[in-house]
């Protein structure tokens, strides 16, 4: 093995080189231009000092750089923690450290941080590619740090190649036992810096115009759906996020309504078949959970709210999974007189054509369902349009948007009919959430995308308590039943949808994209979200009946035992043996010499073993001299082995005493 000052040779560097580039590649396109630029820079620099057997530039301008580096990193980011720029950081010493790559302390202080680097890709994206790509770049560094140990100039490429990967196939057992029976807790280990979630999607709490539009135009995972049973049909697959109360006539927000409870309230009435579900929720790093309209249970520990939703007690930062039921019909009884006054609250100022409009409506009748159907009949009847990039409205939302531009997405249509009905004195308020989903065949369970967010109403009417109310539907009733196709939009038209797909070529990539997201969906349950319920679940697959952590740490450390006795083994049995019976007759006689105290030097030839022999035991001189010149006749003479002489010489080893006296 070469010492930790012994000088690298150029082929070494090249190995190092080129497992540093497949490590940091994945970065660049998301790290800083400058770092890029760097990066780049410092690679394409080390591949010319290479080509030209150049000398590495001063330490000391080295130092210089890595100070003026650290520096701008902290100037760009403010701070040198946190994942952007603690891995741009990193992949800037990495780079730096390039270019004083010179003896094998420095190239093994680079792998190390090379295996470092390929984890921080996982804190941005965790999906198949990645992992796959990662595992390559896992094999290219182990086989660099053989390029290290054994000198690359006596090796051909192919078996730094081979041992890297023979290495990691035999880390392979080790590691799927640890993963499946290492005890799992719930939540992570330690805490990630607060950048760490900052690009997560999702539904906010709060609702301006245009904000769930943008979200809209996303064609992002929100979360996944296997129903137990039949799915419900499209106009009940509403999944309930967010309820907002308060408005200043732009904003809508929760308001005050801080009550919550553990389940649903007693007063509330299912008034059909409940529905059983799973729902794998992707990290958003807001606390709810969505769950289909109206939620009655879920398997998390949760809070309810009295708005009926779900509440996580901590962020939702990782892909989590849980059961639910919900009453898709439902009775929610009385309403609270603190309710009803959130319910009913205005803006300051509501344009008068809004408040004379609602005043109309109540005017024709005096039932709550009326002037609810009368506000649906002004939405169906008059030029309204749904569309995902609506104009901008002016300092009065509400009155621009239903008297002006009449060009709106979900949360335009919502937060104008909350306004009317509050006016109109109905309790009515916004509901924030997604609203139907696509089927995957291959996989058989519903995708909701984050193109699927959506924001209804909700009114209270005294026979019927809250009662789901989607403006949206009266506009484009397609909405409900089918997706917004985001390749089709165009700013102030009416929205596309996604509508039955004909032609053979069309349907076969669907079926190739639901095939991918199936497999996905697999990655997903089973590797990053393998919680302790999902751990449960699989053990008790595998007839461990709620094991304890006794049975489980007693389990991991023989399985694990057995991984390792079986890779020794193997590897026992790849030792090369002698086959001429010739050597292996002499290995035994040299063993037996050993017994006798005479160990045989490794470069030691069979003659001057035969000497330090006989001079240690002349009474055995004989007979090591037979043996001795035997073996060298069949071992080193140039005609055939003489079978009769080959028996000779096994039969005197044989008879040769393996211990004096």
């Amino acid at each position: 093995m070469p010492g930790s000052g012994t000088l690298l040779s150029a082929r070494t560097q090249g190995w190092l080189l080129a497992a540093v580039t497949l490590v940091v590649l994945p970065h660049l396109p998301r790290l800083p231009w400058w770092i890029t630029l760097l990066a780049v820079g410092v690679g394409l620099f080390k591949l010319l000092l290479l080509r030209r057997s150049r000398r590495q530039p001063p330490r000391l301008l080295l130092a210089l750089l890595t100070l003026a580096a650290a520096a701008v990193v902290f100037f760009s980011f403010g701070t040198l923690l946190g994942k952007q720029a603690g891995v741009a950081l990193l992949i800037v010493m990495l780079a730096l450290k390039l270019l004083e790559l010179h003896t094998a302390r420095d190239a093994r202080l680079l792998v190390y941080l090379g295996y470092f680097v390929v984890i921080t890709n996982f804190l941005f994206t965790q999906t198949i590619p990645i992992a796959l790509y990662m595992f390559v770049a896992t094999v290219i560094i182990t086989a660099a740090l053989s390029t290290i140990t054994h000198s690359s100039e006596e090796r051909p490429v192919g078996n730094h190649l081979r041992l890297a990967a023979v290495l990691l196939a035999q880390a392979l057992p080790i590691m799927l036992v640890l993963f499946v029976f290492f005890p799992r807790v719930a939540g992570p280990l330690w805490g990630l810096p607060k950048d760490a979630y900052a690009g997560m999607t999702g539904l906010g709490d709060s609702m301006t115009p245009g904000a769930i539009s943008s979200l809209a135009q996303s064609g992002a995972t929100a979360f996944r759906v296997e129903f137990f049973g039949p799915a419900p049909e499209p106009a009940l697959r509403y999944w309930r996020g967010p309820v907002l109360w308060h408005t200043d006539g732009r904003t809508w927000s929760p308001g005050r309504i801080a009550s919550y409870s553990r389940k649903l309230p007693e007063t509330v009435q299912n008034r059909g078949e409940a529905v059983r579900y799973a729902v794998t929720l992707e990290g958003h790093d807001k606390p709810w959970l969505l769950a289909l309209d109206l939620p009655a249970q879920i398997s998390r520990r949760a809070l309810y709210t009295v708005d009926f939703q779900w509440l996580s007690y901590r962020p939702v930062r990782e892909r989590i999974r849980y059961e639910a039921t919900s009453w898709p019909r439902y009775h929610t009884g009385p309403l609270d007189p603190q309710l009803r006054k959130a319910a009913l609250q205005l803006p300051q100022q509501v344009s008068p054509r809004v408040q004379a409009l609602a005043r109309d409506w109540r005017a024709r009748t005096d039932s709550d369902r009326g002037v609810v159907q009368q506000a649906l009949d002004h939405f169906h009847t008059q030029p309204f349009v749904y569309t995902l990039q609506p104009p901008l409205l002016g300092e009065d939302p509400v009155d621009d948007f239903l008297f002006g531009t009449r060009r709106g997405f979900c949360e335009h249509y919502a937060a104008a009919f909350v306004v009317l009905m509050r006016s109109a004195g109905i309790p009515a308020r916004v509901v924030t959430g997604y609203q139907g989903g696509e089927y995957n065949p291959v996989g058989d369970y519903w995708l909701v995308r984050q193109a699927d967010a959506h924001a209804w109403a909700e009114v209270w009417l005294p026979d019927d308590g809250w009662l789901r109310v989607d403006p949206t539907a009266a506009v484009a009733p397609e909405r409900i039943e089918h997706a917004l196709d985001l390749d089709l939009q165009a700013a102030g038209a009416p929205a596309r949808f996604r509508l039955a797909e004909s032609g053979l070529l069309v349907r076969g990539w669907r079926r190739l994209q639901f095939a991918a997201d199936a497999v996905n969906n697999h990655w997903n349950q089973w590797v990053l979200a393998y919680g302790p319920q999902r751990q449960l679940e699989l053990l008790a697959a595998l007839g461990f009946k709620q094991p304890s952590w006794r049975e489980m740490a007693l389990t991991l450390l023989l399985l694990t035992g057995t991984c390792l006795l079986g890779i020794a083994l193997w590897m026992l049995l790849r030792i090369p043996r002698p086959s001429d019976p010739v050597v292996q007759a002499w290995q035994r006689f040299c063993q037996r010499l050993e017994r006798l105290g005479v160990r045989r030097a490794p470069s030691e030839g069979p003659l001057d073993l035969a000497m330090r022999a006989t001079a240690a035991h002349p009474e055995l001189a004989p007979q090591v001299r037979t043996i001795t010149d035997l073996y060298i006749r069949l071992r080193y003479g140039r005609s055939l082995q003489d079978s009769r002489e080959v028996q000779q010489l096994q039969q005197r080893v044989r008879h040769f005493p393996q211990r004096a006296g």
